[in-house]
């Protein structure tokens, strides 16, 4: 199913901003190394239950991002929410591998900045319903 060099990255597919925030990764990775499913995909299912989606405070859906790197290799790793995206970036292998130092900041600030992204994306998506259809090339790095 993998190769060596696939990194897959997992986020909430009933999600527009979501959506709109692979389709930039797959803009910039000129590497072509990563791959995305949904938290809600086929796919999703090598993940722990507890990873697949995360709730605020007020026990409402605040979903997260999920990436394996090196998937089903002996150097997988996995990492979750902040840090999930900014390697996700750092692997496009464009300019936006330069968000990768912010994995440096405190752990605690960086995913509370995350969280309330993601509490918050369904408002991100600017009163747009819907994502412009995908083109092969995206089609062809999206996971069931």
């Amino acid at each position: 199913m993998t190769t060596p060099t696939q990194h897959i990255l997992f986020l909430d597919g009933e999600c527009l901003f979501c959506q709109r925030s692979a389709r930039m990764l797959h803009k910039f990775d000129h590497k072509k190394n990563l791959y995305f499913s949904t938290l809600q995909g086929e796919t999703a299912a090598m993940l722990p239950d507890d990873w697949k989606i995360l709730t605020d405070v007020r026990g409402r859906a605040a979903g997260t991002a999920v990436l394996i790197e090196n998937a089903e290799q002996p150097d997988e790793r996995r990492l979750q929410s902040a840090d999930a995206i900014l390697r996700s970036l750092k692997l496009t292998g464009s300019l936006m591998r330069v968000f990768w130092t912010f994995h440096y900041i405190p752990g605690w600030l960086k995913n509370e900045i995350y969280h309330f992204i993601a509490r918050n994306r369904h408002r991100l998506t600017f009163g747009q319903q819907t994502c412009p259809l995908p083109d092969q090339d995206f089609k062809d790095r999206f996971l069931p």
